[in-house]
């Protein structure tokens, strides 16, 4: 069984490369009278539809239409947010925190590049 296999290996390895003779040449590209497959280039606009307006009807009865549908139940089944409650004022300004200049406080802004 083993003779058999190894037998097979050989004559596999050995024979493998004459096919690679049996392979029919590609064309010369710089032959003018070669053969060429032909070249297909799909269209980027196959699946183009031209735009077509809609045509508009009467504002007034959609209108009445999304109205009568609201009152089927539409939105109105849904709940409403939560406001939230208003902020307290301060009670007096003088509990207001002072405010300090702040240019002051670092000597200000001066422009890139120049000290003083």
């Amino acid at each position: 069984m083993n003779n058999a296999l190894s037998g097979l290996a050989l004559a596999l390895a050995l024979g493998l490369p004459l096919l690679a003779l049996a392979q029919t040449r590609p064309p010369d590209p710089a032959d003018p009278k070669a053969s060429a497959p032909a070249l297909h280039h799909p269209s980027a606009f196959a699946g183009y539809t031209r735009w077509q307006d809609i045509k508009a009807g009467d504002w007034r009865t959609l209108n009445n239409a999304l109205w009568d549908d609201r009152a089927a139940g539409g939105q109105d089944d849904l709940p409403r947010p939560q406001m939230a409650p208003p902020l307290a004022s301060p009670a007096t300004p003088s509990s207001a925190p002072s405010v300090s200049v702040p240019a002051a406080a670092h000597g200000g802004h001066h422009p890139q590049g120049v000290t003083r």
